[in-house]
């Protein structure tokens, strides 16, 4: 497994995996975001614009074998989000995070919001994404109404756009049988460490709730 790290300040990237293709992407998506004013705080259109250019250069980064360490291809038994699913970070700076999520087969995450833009590819595996819109306006505290408006059979080298405010509610299975699913996370913001919200549509209740990471305090 890799080894357990304290976060350093933002001031400096901080990198968990020594990769040229992550490298080369890494690169390429901080001018997008620079050029596009694409961060957690641009307008809708702004983070919008963003997706539409970063998209294809994600794909092609899916695309791509063996730049993703095995040991950040693993489940984690002391998941933050439950389920033995691991959350591996691999790079993060001021405008940009990027993990893996590895899920076990027929593990699923909670209901869960990101707060942030996001790029979502599958790397291996099989999964099923159900995604949520919520109907409340999040005056009354602790409630949250939420219906479903999309249930996708997600494959190898798909992509799925997180953007708030819709759009950014979602639960994930693996339906993979024999090996985990892995997937890519390239956000806005810094997923694993802040506090987001976590829903229970049956008893119509949020909470907070913050994730970690698998190989980072």
């Amino acid at each position: 497994m890799p080894h357990t790290t304290a976060l350093e300040p933002l001031e400096t990237d901080q990198w968990f995996v020594d990769s040229p293709e992550l490298s080369e992407f890494v690169t390429t998506a901080k001018e997008i975001i620079a050029s596009t004013s694409g961060d957690s705080y641009g307008t809708l259109h702004e983070r919008t614009e963003t997706l539409n250019i970063l998209e294809p250069y994600f794909a092609a980064l899916l695309q791509k074998r063996d730049w993703l360490p095995e040991d950040f291809a693993q489940p984690n038994p002391e998941s933050g989000l439950g389920g033995g699913i691991g959350q591996w970070l691999l790079y993060r700076s001021q405008e940009l995070t990027i993990f893996s999520l590895v899920i076990p087969p027929n593990s699923i995450t909670p209901i869960h919001d990101h707060l942030s833009w996001g790029l979502v590819g599958l790397y291996q595996g099989k999964q099923e994404e159900t995604v949520y819109r919520r109907l409340d306006n999040g005056e009354l505290e602790g409630f949250a109404q939420l219906e479903i408006v999309g249930l996708y059979q997600v494959k190898r080298g798909d992509i799925y756009r997180l953007l708030p405010p819709d759009g950014d509610i979602h639960s994930v299975k693996a339906t993979t049988v024999f090996a985990p699913s892995i997937s890519i996370h390239v956000m806005g913001n810094d997923t694993g460490s802040i506090l987001r919200n976590q829903y229970n549509p049956e008893q119509q209740s949020i909470q907070s709730f913050r994730s970690g990471y698998s190989n980072a305090r």
